[in-house]
C-alpha cells in the first residue's frame, strides 16, 4: 500500500509516493513517485463550507450540483481556509494541478497533502460496486486531500455516486 513521506532537503520539505517492500533484511521504501516542494500553510480563515458558499441549505446544494463542482466547490474552501495565496501559486481544478512557477507543488493541510496527485484521485473516483469498500475509499481520497469534508456533505456526494450507477 502506497503512502506519501516528507524529505528534508537543504533546509526545504519535499513530498513523495511511497511504497514498502520487503527485502530479506527487512521493510524497504521505494519511491513511486515525486509530488513537488511541500508547503506548510496555517489555518487563516475559519469559515464553515456553508457559510463559504453563502448557502444554507446543503441538502438543495449538493442535489443541484455535480460530483465535481462540490469537489471543486471542497478545495477551493480548504484552499480560501489556509490562505493559498493564488497570486503564488497556479490552482487549476480543470487540469487538476497546483504549481508555482510551473512546478508541482503539496500543500500540507489538516494532515493530508494537497497535491496534483491527491486532486486527481478525488476528482477522477470511481465506484467499485462495494459500497463499504467504495465509501472507505472515497473518505480516504478526501482525507489524502487534506480536505475535511462536514459529514452531510460526504454522505449526499457518496449518494450522488451511487445514484448515477443505477
Amino acid at each position: 500500500m502506497a503512502f506519501f513521506r516528507i524529505k528534508k532537503i537543504k533546509g526545504k520539505e519535499y513530498a513523495y509516493v511511497v511504497e514498502n517492500e520487503w527485502k530479506r533484511k527487512g521493510s524497504r521504501q521505494k519511491v513511486k513517485g515525486y509530488l513537488g516542494r511541500a508547503y506548510r500553510l496555517d489555518l487563516k480563515n475559519n469559515v464553515d463550507f456553508l457559510e463559504f458558499l453563502k448557502t444554507e441549505n446543503f441538502q438543495n446544494y449538493v442535489e443541484s450540483s455535480e460530483k465535481n463542482k462540490i469537489i471543486s466547490d471542497l478545495i477551493e474552501w480548504e484552499l480560501y481556509r489556509f490562505g493559498a495565496d493564488k497570486n503564488i501559486f497556479s490552482i487549476n481544478l480543470n487540469n487538476k494541478k497546483i504549481q508555482k512557477s510551473n512546478k508541482d507543488v503539496v500543500f500540507l493541510i489538516n494532515d493530508g497533502f494537497m497535491c496534483s496527485f491527491t486532486l486527481k484521485n478525488l476528482l477522477e473516483f470511481g465506484i467499485e460496486n462495494d459500497e463499504q469498500a467504495d465509501g472507505y475509499r472515497f473518505a480516504r481520497a478526501f482525507v489524502e486531500a487534506g480536505i475535511k469534508v462536514p459529514q452531510e456533505i460526504f454522505i449526499g456526494l457518496f449518494g450522488k455516486l451511487y445514484k448515477n450507477v443505477e
